[in-house]
């Protein structure tokens, strides 16, 4: 009998606990996806960035030397 008693004392611990954690789990999720999206966005203007670098050595190159 004890045992059912602590069992059902622990039970709403342990949902209250899962809810807990399913909403934290929830707000990283949601942090890691802005991450991700910041990255991806970073990535994109560095790439950005190399191809104007890239074209501007190559008309430096092709401007003719007076």
């Amino acid at each position: 009998m004890e045992q059912m008693n602590q069992q059902i004392n622990i039970d709403p611990y342990v949902q209250s606990e899962m809810g807990r954690l399913n909403y934290e789990n929830i707000i990283l999720k949601a942090r890691l996806d802005h991450a991700v999206k910041q990255n991806q966005e970073l990535l994109q203007k560095v790439q950005e960035l190399e191809e104007k670098l890239i074209e501007s050595k190559e008309n430096k190159k092709a401007k003719p030397k007076n």
